[in-house]
């Protein structure tokens, strides 16, 4: 600049020039002149705010956006910046307001509609994230690669994966090397089982040089799939050297090493939280801090903190489920400290403090969890089962009619206030779980092509045997002494398995027709209305009622088992036995047995095995099948042969 501007609007114009020509620094003391003349000038702050967004400073970008729009509040264009920075910040909410202002001022602003599907999308509200989807496509004179990559990820999301594909291959189509959408291209091969090509891609895009932490994380994911465990282990600790704090590539790295039966699994979580900030208040896990009902809304975590309380808290999880309890309370006892209104680490800490006997101190947690969200259901459930742990069935069943009223099918909430009645002696207990009427047992024909069961099975268990690569059961599951196959077994196409998918979607329409009418039961309420009677062989299709979620398969060693469990996300549920052990067979012993009733919780005074309403004799051949919300665990059993199971989980459609 030979002759300084004289004025706000030719410093803006200077300030815009430097920036156009790569000069941030100048475009800054351009803005800041400019705003000495005129401290309110709309174009200044927005232009700074911007430049300040680019360089990192959220918080002071934010200030100076709405200060413009307070100037100036026509401006669609900042409304719309406004609400980007707030979607960049986890404020879905707020933006989803800011990207209504600027539509409302230029309905047809293409990007706006854009973003707002971005922010509906971030809050899972896939419906109205593709109207505004589409309303961007209406808008712009032709789809961008952007607003076709969010197409494809509303279209995954939703379930509709063949078209997400699809619409991925279109964009690639016009941008053949751009690295997000062949990042998301691989993630979606990988949700189609279709690993190998899922590999490829993701080497494809790390040739073109994509690098980023959340790529080599899901590598790491596809490799694993196909059981390749070191180089998914390397690409985990890829993921964490970009990101030290990647909190899925410390899930799955964690759990990845516990299946490979490593005793220091743990570790990167470890040295993860040795390296951050001491949280700056203390609370001890043996006597937890419950403080007061808030007078005013809680100030955000501080960034430093939230980290803290983040990897605190997966750590506590992780250890929780390894039955580490006294260790897993230490840890979110860290992460309270950290953030001490996240009501999910008091939860975390409540439940560990229970189990290792400090029920004062863990029933005062809890009461904090409950007071920060009331409405959560499961923070309501996880009380319930600490109150009757400590001997309070009166209590525990309050609680658990809270988590029910939230959460009509909450199906550890409605275990639960079965347990609570059945303590008490109340009879709807019976009425609402009764194995000898709800339990059911099916001894399935051979499917075609084979001449018995026996010789079907003997086929099958090779199959399923190959898939059993793990040294021990995932740590977030209830199996014990065996493993436990990886993703949805139904959906990844091994041929006798569909072939007994379709003997097992038989059975599961028989089942369902045959469950009497009860629109006030906790289990029958939910029967689909009108269901059809459908001929052999088309039982699982459309139209039928129900569809399968989960599905998996469980081998157990001698002396393995499976603890007494509800399933959390079903409706019916499941054991097929491909194979079982001679042990098995003895009626007085009922090694390996399958049985109802017994909780996987300490009840002080209360013989478990008194409470177990039903037992199920395992035989190749045999699919079980009952309520999701019903207690049911296995007998250890001791034999040198496998026990080889298929089970997964039925809701209504």
């Amino acid at each position: 600049m030979n002759t300084p501007p004289t004025t706000a609007n030719a410093w803006v114009q200077a300030g815009f020039q430097a920036q156009q020509q790569g000069d941030a620094a100048g475009a800054e003391r351009a803005y800041r002149q400019a705003l000495t003349l005129q401290p309110e000038h709309p174009a200044a702050l927005q232009l700074l705010g911007s430049l300040l967004r680019r360089q990192g400073d959220a918080a002071q970008a934010e200030t100076l956006l709405r200060r413009s729009l307070a100037a100036d509040g026509t401006q669609a264009h900042v409304w719309n910046n406004l609400g980007n920075l707030l979607l960049a910040t986890q404020r879905a909410e707020e933006a989803l307001a800011c990207y209504e202002q600027a539509l409302a001022l230029q309905p047809a602003y293409a990007d706006a509609h854009y973003n707002r599907a971005r922010a509906f999308h971030a809050q899972a509200r896939l419906a109205e994230a593709a109207e505004s989807l589409n309303a961007a496509l209406a808008a712009a004179p032709q789809p961008t690669v952007a607003m076709l990559q969010l197409h494809a990820q509303i279209e995954g999301d939703a379930g509709h994966t063949d078209s997400a594909l699809r619409t991925l291959d279109k964009a690639l189509s016009a941008a053949p090397q751009h690295l997000g959408l062949l990042h998301n291209r691989a993630v979606l091969l990988q949700r189609l089982h279709r690993h190998e090509e899922a590999l490829a891609t993701h080497e494809q895009a790390a040739a073109l040089g994509l690098d980023a932490a959340d790529a080599h994380y899901n590598r790491g994911n596809t490799l694993q799939s196909l059981r390749r465990h070191e180089e998914a282990l390397a690409a985990y600790r890829q993921a964490l050297a970009r990101d030290p704090h990647h909190h899925l590539a410390h899930y799955d790295l964690a759990r990845l090493r516990w299946r490979l039966g490593d005793a220091d699994f743990d570790a990167e979580l470890r040295i993860a939280q040795a390296k951050l900030p001491a949280a700056s208040t203390a609370v001890s896990a043996a006597a937890p801090t419950v403080a007061p009902a808030q007078t005013q809304a809680p100030q955000p975590p501080q960034p430093a903190h939230a980290t803290q309380a983040a990897l605190a808290g997966l750590h506590g999880h992780l250890l929780w489920r390894a039955e580490r309890h006294a260790e897993a309370a230490e840890a979110y006892g860290r992460a309270v400290a950290a953030v001490p209104q996240a009501a999910g680490l008091h939860d975390g800490l409540a439940r560990c403090l229970v189990r290792v006997g400090e029920l004062q101190q863990g029933l005062a947690a809890h009461a904090r969890a409950v007071a920060l969200a009331p409405q959560d259901a499961e923070l309501h459930t996880n009380h319930a089962a600490s109150l009757l742990v400590a001997g309070r069935p009166d209590a525990a069943l309050a609680a658990a009619e809270a988590a029910c009223t939230h959460a009509p099918a909450h199906q550890h909430a409605q275990a639960l206030r079965v347990l609570a009645w059945r303590l008490l002696g109340d009879p709807r207990a019976t009425w609402a779980d009764d194995p000898q009427r709800l339990v059911r047992a099916f001894d399935l024909p051979a499917p075609e092509g084979f001449a018995t069961m026996a010789s079907f099975n003997a086929a099958l268990a090779e199959e399923l045997r190959r898939l059993h690569a793990d040294r021990r059961a995932p740590i977030d599951q209830t199996l014990r002494g065996g493993t436990q196959t990886l993703g949805n077994l139904f959906d990844q196409q091994h041929p006798l398995v569909n072939a007994l998918k379709a003997r097992i979607s038989e059975a599961v329409q028989r089942y369902v027709e045959g469950l009497p009418a009860d629109a006030t039961h906790p289990f029958l309420g939910r029967r689909p209305p009108g269901i059809a009677k459908v001929t052999t062989g088309t039982a699982g299709a459309a139209g039928t009622g129900w569809r399968y979620t989960d599905s998996w398969s469980s081998r157990l060693r001698s002396q393995g088992f499976h603890t007494d469990h509800v399933h959390p996300h079903g409706w019916v549920s499941s054991a097929y036995y491909v194979s079982v052990p001679a042990a098995c067979d003895d009626a007085k012993r009922r090694e390996g047995w399958l049985r109802f009733g017994r909780p996987d919780l300490p009840l002080p005074g209360v013989a478990l095995d008194s409470l177990v309403q039903r037992e199920v004799q395992p035989q190749p051949g045999r699919l079980v099948l009952f309520p999701s919300m019903a207690w049911h665990g296995t007998r250890p059993f001791e034999d040198s042969a496998e026990r080889l199971t298929i089970a997964f989980d039925v809701m209504p459609a």
